[in-house]
């Protein structure tokens, strides 16, 4: 069995009753479960508590498409649970939520998992029959040519689910999220001379993963080597994979990475695009500290000043990422870093790009010369009433 890639899980939202209905599995027996969950190959394999986000989940598709081999595709809907909610406009429904399991000890976690599975079996077989009353008035009106239970009928029409978000969350930040203060190159001891040998030691055939693995253990190497970067250089090395357009991280100004299926090819090719990025990403802030130092120290009241410095900065920003998918968020940074090295409050920050800019920039579109100006003017007059 591969442990580098699962096989496509089926959809949870497109089972059918016939998928799930319990009475196609007579000799299920929620006793035997955590038993049979513990003989599972992956069951070997739980990450370590506290592990980044990508593995856990990954490893919860690996038990996921072994149970599947074992018990069928109606195991799917482990990680589901129905909760009776007055949700906005529709009333009290059955609302779809992800079962949490978190990865604790391998015992706990494993009896969580097998317990989640019981929990399923169990809530098929109350929408079976609806014996307890909490579906039936939320069914479809009118009758049903599928012959599917009510109870079913009910928790499918709403097609409403929530999750839980807050798990998803990657241990290095985006770029785009750092301040000038991370950023700002001058004084910075950096030499580009070091880059190769550091970045030899990230890229090994043994540490890269294949092109065909998850996207979740390429996610996590690449966050690996970013890791790596802060650790040596700082925070603002993470930029290294802001790249142009659709790539890794969308909209950014380096041109040297795309993202992994199209940038990691040998490891000897791989390592120079990540160097080359990395320099790359650190000239590019050299750059812009040089565009800001043209115009900055600017008092508030200089209405043409400001302006002169926002067109400035997003034609320049524009010419950088080719004016590609989302190169306004590049330019909404730039902008914040500017503002933040103008000694404007980091508070006003937000507020003040939205009002000047809202929603005006459109990805692959280049503004007329109009909207740039009309742009510098709302910043302009934004700062000098701050």
């Amino acid at each position: 069995m591969t442990t580098d890639r699962v096989a496509r899980l089926p959809e949870f939202r497109q089972l059918t009753w016939r998928d799930v209905d319990p009475a196609t599995r007579p000799d299920f027996d929620p006793a035997a479960v955590a038993a049979l969950v513990r003989s599972l190959p992956p069951a070997a394999e739980i990450p370590p508590v506290g592990t980044d986000w990508q593995l856990a989940d990954f490893w919860r598709d690996r038990m996921t498409q072994a149970l599947v081999e074992r018990l069928g595709d109606w195991v799917v809907g482990w990680r589901n649970t129905v909760v009776m909610e007055d949700y906005p406009g529709h009333g009290v429904i059955p609302v779809w939520w992800d079962v949490e399991l978190p990865i604790t000890t391998p015992a706990e976690t494993l009896d969580r998992l097998a317990a989640a599975l019981v929990a399923w079996h169990e809530l098929t077989v109350e929408l079976a029959t609806d014996a307890r009353g909490r579906f039936a008035a939320s069914a479809p009106a009118g009758t049903d040519s599928t012959g599917d239970p009510v109870a079913w009928r009910a928790v499918k029409a709403p097609g409403i689910g929530r999750s839980r978000p807050g798990r998803f969350v990657h241990s290095i930040p985006h770029p785009g999220s750092l301040s000038w203060a991370d950023v700002d190159p001058r004084g910075r001891d950096f030499d580009p001379a070091t880059v190769p040998a550091v970045v030899a030691s990230l890229v090994t055939a043994e540490t890269i993963p294949a092109q065909g693995a998850d996207w979740r253990l390429r996610d996590l190497w690449l966050e690996s080597v970013s890791a790596s970067f802060l650790q040596r250089y700082g925070q603002w090395a993470i930029g290294w994979r802001w790249s142009v357009g659709e790539g890794d991280l969308d909209g950014g100004p380096v041109g040297n990475w795309c993202c992994f299926s199209h940038s990691v090819t040998t490891r000897e090719a791989t390592a120079a695009a990540i160097v080359a990025s990395l320099i790359e990403w650190h000239d590019w802030l050299v750059d812009t500290a040089d565009r800001f130092d043209r115009f900055l120290p600017l008092a508030a009241g200089d209405l043409d000043g400001w302006e002169r410095a926002v067109v400035h900065l997003v034609t320049a920003v524009g010419d950088r990422t080719d004016y590609d998918s989302a190169w306004y968020s590049c330019c909404t940074t730039v902008l914040g870093w500017f503002l933040e090295a103008a000694g404007i409050a980091p508070a006003e920050h937000k507020k003040l790009l939205d009002h000047a800019i809202g929603g005006r920039f459109e990805s692959w579109t280049e503004p007329s010369r109009e909207v740039v100006a009309s742009v510098a003017e709302r910043v302009a007059g934004q700062v000098a009433g701050a």
